[in-house]
């Protein structure tokens, strides 16, 4: 079967992570027909945003991704992110489908206080493109047909979240920066930020809004 008749799936890890984290949502998406799944393994604790978005244009390349029928990305925190501003410099025709999962399209409450200490800014540098200074334009792919979801969670179960943010956050984001202004769809779910990458409900949805375009 030539890439032309299969849909490609792209999932994109978030910050201080690993494609090691994309491999439960990968395992649950393969049930999806006559798909190609990639988890690209991003240098996204040490290393800018930028040569993180570098990293994952250059592991796509192999992949040609304009070649499938249909392409579906998702991304976690800053998965998000990264998978916005890839998708706005390709403008690939064929992806079909966007979602956002706990990412901080407004920025991090988290990043702002981490970065007013002396060399976090130096050691972990993406930090920088989620302080909430950063995020004051929300990039929206110009893709025709694409659609938008995103997946907030409600569970501020971690301790940093329940000192220094809101109620309604996810330990790590809080709600109003996981919404976006363009996403069509959206859902809710009762997991820890990091825990989303190994939610059963989470990868469910992620799927669903594959298959359907909806929740």
């Amino acid at each position: 079967m030539d890439n032309k008749q299969k849909k490609l799936i792209i999932l994109i890890h978030g910050f201080n992570r690993s494609a090691k984290d994309m491999q439960f949502w990968k395992t649950q998406l393969s049930a999806i027909a006559n798909t190609d799944i990639v988890t690209p393994d991003l240098p996204t604790t040490f290393k800018s945003f930028e040569s993180c978005l570098d990293k994952l244009e250059y592991l796509l390349e192999s992949y040609k991704v304009e070649s499938y029928s249909e392409v579906y990305v998702a991304g976690h925190s800053m998965g998000g992110l990264l998978a916005r501003e890839y998708l706005q410099k390709k403008k690939f025709p064929n992806v079909k489908y966007l979602v956002c999962v706990g990412t901080p399209h407004a920025g991090s409450k988290l990043a702002d206080i981490a970065l007013m200490l002396p060399f976090v800014g130096k050691i972990w540098k993406p930090l920088h493109a989620l302080k909430t200074t950063a995020r004051q334009k929300l990039t929206t792919p110009n893709i025709p047909d694409l659609k938008i979801g995103v997946i907030v969670s409600i569970n501020n179960g971690d301790w940093l979240g329940k000192i220094f943010l809101s109620q309604n956050s996810d330990g790590r984001v809080e709600s109003f920066s996981a919404h976006a202004s363009d996403a069509q769809v959206i859902a809710y779910v009762n997991s820890k930020h990091a825990g989303m990458q190994y939610d059963s409900a989470v990868t469910l949805l992620i799927e669903k809004f594959f298959c359907t375009g909806n929740f």
